[in-house]
């Protein structure tokens, strides 16, 4: 099942909507979704390696301009939507102190977070809620996003091969190792910010 997944993926790799599949999973990823697009963005650049730069860029526009999504739930509904998406992964306690301290290093936990596959949208809704300044907010997303997705994109690009041949040889390992990497950031998140 997990190898007919895996195939499907990289099938549907090269069909013309896969970049805009691609864009959304990552715009909803950095607003409201659980869902990364790193598992539809890795088998698209294993399967078409000269397309690496143009998916990363797909994915940077969609996590930058899903960030601002995140920003307007944080400043305007976080009372409704916004609490109920913190309170998912049990931030909402530490929301109070982050707002008393937050002006003065929170540039640098949106670009460390942003630079990890920790859920980007904690960091985007709890922007807006500290009504952080939105210009250094758009220089912390386009510095991380946009190096997040380029290393993803350099190592598929130049050791593709290499690494679909280990995905394909090992992808039960792999594919766990990616769900525990994923569901880790819900778990690891509230220990680091």
């Amino acid at each position: 099942m997990l190898k007919r997944a895996y195939d499907g993926l990289v099938a549907y790799s090269s069909h013309p909507a896969a970049p805009w599949l691609l864009f959304f999973l990552t715009f909803v990823e950095s607003s409201v979704s659980p869902l990364p697009p790193i598992p539809l963005l890795i088998p698209m650049c294993i399967a078409r390696p000269d397309r690496a730069w143009f998916y990363a860029g797909v994915c940077s526009l969609g996590a930058v301009l899903g960030g601002y999504l995140g920003y307007a739930i944080g400043a305007l509904l976080y009372d409704s939507l916004g609490s109920w998406l913190i309170s998912i992964y049990g931030l909402q306690d530490k929301a109070a102190e982050l707002i008393a301290t937050s002006q003065d290093f929170w540039f640098w936990v949106l670009v460390t977070k942003g630079l990890t596959p920790i859920p980007f949208k904690i960091v985007t809704i709890m922007s807006g809620f500290l009504h952080f300044d939105l210009w250094k907010f758009t220089i912390g997303m386009i510095i991380s996003r946009v190096t997040f997705f380029a290393m993803i994109a350099i190592a598929l690009r130049y050791y593709g091969d290499d690494i679909r041949i280990f995905i394909e040889k090992h992808l039960p390992m792999t594919a766990l190792a990616l769900v525990v990497v994923i569901v880790g950031g819900f778990f690891v998140l509230p220990m680091v910010l």
